[in-house]
């Protein structure tokens, strides 16, 4: 009788144990599949409000954009309950708070200075936090991707995003859709967000990973698939009628096929193909795209305009000008700056002309001062450093087709950065570096 109760309550305790770890796992599950929908859900509003040009509530001073950013703040408050620690380390997170710190001093320099009347404190805190964001995010992200599932699934959301970006680009230029206060620039040139050349930088990002895409998946819907994406996104490209976009998409390619080449992922007469493949597909976006952005890049791409008297300034629409103006601004404080969001009214009140840096690298410059751009350069390096280093190390061959990606497109988003400012594609660029990074670790489960 003992025995059998015994027994009894064993079994008992082994149905309670496997009832546990069932919870337990769907649990878990459902955690998961919370965070995927705040990940899309952060994805959609981002494309949505920067796009209809409002916030989504109908509410002043209430986005859904801001909302979603704070319900992954409570995401990552339970990670940092359940895990008992505040963030995973990785190389980029010193140099981060190091800007930041930066940045915020820069606010007091800028007031100590007394360059620019009537500074408007609560602009200024509006100012830093939107410079924060994307950086937020990059933690957020960081600390509650703990799994391959949801990274997939993040990269996945990204690649939707591009459609939708891609897909509405040209239809904004024909007038066949009419949404954002950024949509339609000059004579026909337009972006599904930020400005055109802003929103060409973020197409150039992403085109090295539709192209791995394209060439190593196996089923061939997927392949068709993204050969449709990789031409609505050369269209766009040239809606865009971006220079710089066009030569970052250079740069990007040149990487993206080194970098195979290298690692040897590739031989030659593949790259011959993916060549041939890109100017094929590229030839075709560049017939199919509005004529009038057409018109506007390839009058941009014209060097006769030099030969017949054009100056310099006016052939890259002020950008070395603003460059010279930028350095003497830059001697004139080099090692705090002169605060943030200094330089358009200082080149306006010193020089008597109006306009930003565009050159991320000389506003971090002027505004931050030499510590600025050492530790945003830093930043970018340990990036670099920490995918190169994973990218030699994995012996998992869509992890090494990843990291070859998303290199390729760094190096061409940020040499894109010479020619215009920081700006909305900022968010994408550290959603996408913070699955990047933490990718390694799924490898090694």
């Amino acid at each position: 009788m003992e025995a059998n109760s015994t027994l009894t309550n064993q079994q008992k305790g082994k149905q309670w144990h496997y009832e546990t770890e069932i919870i337990q796992v769907l649990t878990s599950e459902n955690i998961r599949q919370m965070k995927i929908i705040l990940i899309y859900l952060f994805l959609f509003t981002f494309w949505a409000e920067l796009s209809l040009g409002f916030s989504l509530t109908g509410i002043q001073g209430l986005s859904l954009f801001n909302l979603c950013i704070y319900l992954l703040l409570l995401a990552w408050c339970y990670t940092i309950m359940t895990k008992k620690r505040l963030f995973e380390s990785n190389s980029v997170n010193k140099y981060i708070i190091l800007l930041s710190f930066v940045v915020l001093f820069s606010t007091v320099i800028k007031i100590f200075l007394g360059e620019i009347p009537d500074i408007n404190m609560r602009t200024e805190l509006v100012s830093l936090k939107r410079w924060a964001n994307p950086l937020i995010l990059f933690f957020i992200l960081f600390n509650i991707v703990d799994d391959e599932k949801t990274a997939k699934r993040t990269v996945f959301g990204l690649i939707i995003l591009l459609t939708v970006a891609a897909l509405t680009t040209p239809l904004i230029s024909l007038g066949i859709i009419k949404i954002g206060n950024f949509s339609k620039h000059f004579v026909g040139r337009a972006s599904a967000f930020s400005g055109a050349n802003s929103f060409a930088s973020y197409l150039v990002m992403f085109i090295p990973l539709v192209l791995t895409y394209l060439f190593f998946q196996k089923t061939f819907i997927l392949r068709a698939a993204s050969a449709v994406l990789l031409a609505l996104t050369f269209v766009a490209l040239v809606t865009t009628g971006s220079r710089g976009g066009l030569f970052s998409l250079l740069v990007a390619m040149a990487a993206y096929l080194y970098i195979l080449y290298r690692q040897r992922m590739i031989r030659l007469p593949t790259i011959i193909a993916v060549i041939v493949t890109v100017l094929i597909i590229g030839s075709i976006s560049f017939v199919l795209a509005p004529s009038e952005p057409k018109s506007i890049l390839l009058d941009k791409l014209d060097t006769s305009r030099l030969e017949e008297g054009e100056g310099l300034d006016k052939y890259t629409a002020g950008r070395t000008l603003f460059l010279r103006k930028g350095i003497q601004l830059f001697f004139e404080s080099p090692i705090y700056g002169h605060g943030q969001n200094s330089f358009l009214p200082l080149v306006e009140k010193k020089f008597g002309i109006h306009g930003v840096a565009h050159n991320a690298y000389l506003s971090y410059l002027v505004e931050y001062g030499i510590f600025g751009l050492i530790f945003f350069v830093m930043i970018l390096k340990k990036i670099f450093q920490h995918v190169w280093k994973h990218l030699k190390e994995t012996s998992r061959v869509w992890d090494k087709r990843l990291y070859v990606s998303y290199i390729a497109g760094f190096c061409g988003y940020h040499f894109s950065l010479l020619a215009l400012n920081e700006s909305q594609p900022r968010y994408i660029f550290w959603i996408y570096t913070a699955i990047i990074l933490k990718y390694d670790k799924f490898g090694n489960d």
